[in-house]
């Protein structure tokens, strides 16, 4: 260190004649001192006291550095290590530094869906009493807030063991008092938000707020119009991507631009090997799909490519699904565009991915095909809210007619007919009379 053995006033002193001498040695000075902060608690304080000291640029060079190193370094990082990331940032946050928002929104995301062990669950605490703790801070960051909200909802599904139940409490308090006090700034979600308030709508406090959403909207705030305000705006990529860690993205983004067709398994077993291994990672599979389904918008020249498409890698998560629960759970996620769909305003990305594994699966594996198109029927009369008739518009009324308007699929007829013979085949028949309704429907579409 420059400033080694020499006095509190005495190392100010040296450190600002130092950085005064250019940028580049202000940069070595800045990122020198953080390296200090992120390797050595004991002096942590002190080295966070000359850094502000010193700084020139509002601490924006480290700011910008410590983003980097949790994007890209958080995985491989010791224990030590990301508690002083998390010990800097809380810092930072007290001083209100420019830009710090972006750290806490890439912590957020290094919190993995289905993974309770304890490196985890630290960090799901940590940030937890971070953004409790500067909650005033937080409400005037309108999109961290409802990143925040986003993953704490989604992460309350995980932590339902006795042992995390002070942690899950608390969840449930932050979220409840967010969405209370900041509901309009929290329906700038989308329809995900409803999606994840229905899958903790058991627990006493969300059920008080579903009575509101449905009976009382005015209650949560006199802009709110009700359930279809929410249901009809399109969930940013923004906070979907949020539930995927930045590894997760690189392997899944390289799966399905640098794999052939017909040689991902091995690639796949990998991405198990490391993310869907226990029986809490079944709900990571449907941040997966919403994933694929949302953010990952291939160009016309990767879907024209002989690579993996996105239809397989759904069609693989669709199998990894081991109880009815989770299954049924990574449907809706695969659909959930389909439910409320608008051609005026959504592109026809985030549902093509359902309709193609569906087409592929017709010959291959028709299991696949015939309890997705079962799912879709029955979701029409299944979803509740009194929103039948709104489902069953976006289904028929506009997402087949897109498809087949954008030669996603030329023709559904054969998709139809197929469909209709393997499921009378493997069916109970229950499932027959559901088949009828569904080809039914379709070909009143296609008519």
């Amino acid at each position: 260190m420059l400033a080694g053995g020499a006095s509190e006033r005495e190392a100010h002193d040296i450190l600002n004649a130092t950085v005064c001498r250019g940028m580049q040695e202000h940069e070595q000075v800045s990122l020198g001192l953080l390296h200090g902060i992120l390797v050595n608690p004991a002096r942590a304080q002190r080295f966070y006291s000359d850094l502000t000291f010193t700084t020139r640029d509002g601490l924006g060079l480290v700011v910008g550095q410590l983003e980097m190193l949790v994007v890209e370094k958080y995985r491989r990082m010791k224990d030590l290590t990301r508690k002083q990331v998390v010990w800097v940032t809380n810092e930072l946050v007290k001083g209100r530094t420019l830009g710090i928002e972006r750290v806490c929104n890439a912590l957020l995301r290094q919190i993995e869906g289905g993974n309770i062990a304890p490196e985890n669950i630290w960090l799901a605490e940590s940030m937890l009493r971070l953004l409790k703790e500067h909650r005033s801070w937080l409400d005037g960051v309108p999109f961290l807030l409802c990143t925040a909200v986003y993953s704490y909802l989604r992460l309350i599904q995980d932590h339902s063991t006795p042992a995390l139940t002070n942690l899950r409490n608390a969840e449930v308090e932050f979220t409840i008092s967010v969405l209370r006090e900041k509901f309009m700034e929290c329906v700038g979600i989308g329809r995900d938000l409803v999606r994840l308030l229905q899958s903790v709508a058991r627990i006493p406090e969300f059920m008080a707020l579903w009575k509101d959403i449905i009976q009382n909207p005015q209650n949560l705030s006199p802009h709110f119009s009700g359930i279809l305000e929410l249901l009809n705006m399109r969930t940013s990529r923004r906070f979907i991507v949020n539930r995927v860690t930045p590894d997760m993205e690189t392997k899944l983004n390289f799966i399905m631009s640098k794999v052939k067709f017909g040689q991902q398994k091995k690639y796949q077993d990998w991405f198990q090997s490391d993310y869907l291994q226990t029986p809490e990672s079944q709900s990571l599979i449907v941040d997966l799909i919403r994933f694929v389904c949302c953010v990952i918008h291939p160009s016309n020249e990767v879907l024209s490519s002989n690579v993996v498409q996105r239809w397989a890698i759904v069609g693989w998560l669709l199998t990894k699904c081991q109880s009815n629960v989770s299954a049924c759970s990574a449907k809706l996620a695969l659909f959930y565009d389909w439910l409320f769909y608008s051609s005026d305003v959504e592109g026809i990305m985030n549902i093509e991915p359902a309709i193609l594994v569906m087409l592929h699966s017709v010959n291959t594996h028709p299991a696949i095909t015939a309890t997705l198109l079962d799912f879709l029927v029955r979701v029409v009369s299944s979803y509740g809210q009194g929103l039948d008739e709104h489902v069953a518009q976006g289904i028929a009324l506009w997402t087949c007619w897109s498809i087949v308007l954008v030669s996603i699929v030329i023709s559904l007829h054969h998709f139809v007919m197929s469909y209709s013979q393997y499921w009378v085949v493997s069916m109970t028949g229950r499932a027959k009379k559901a088949t009828k309704t569904t080809s039914s429907l379709l070909k009143t579409i296609l008519q």
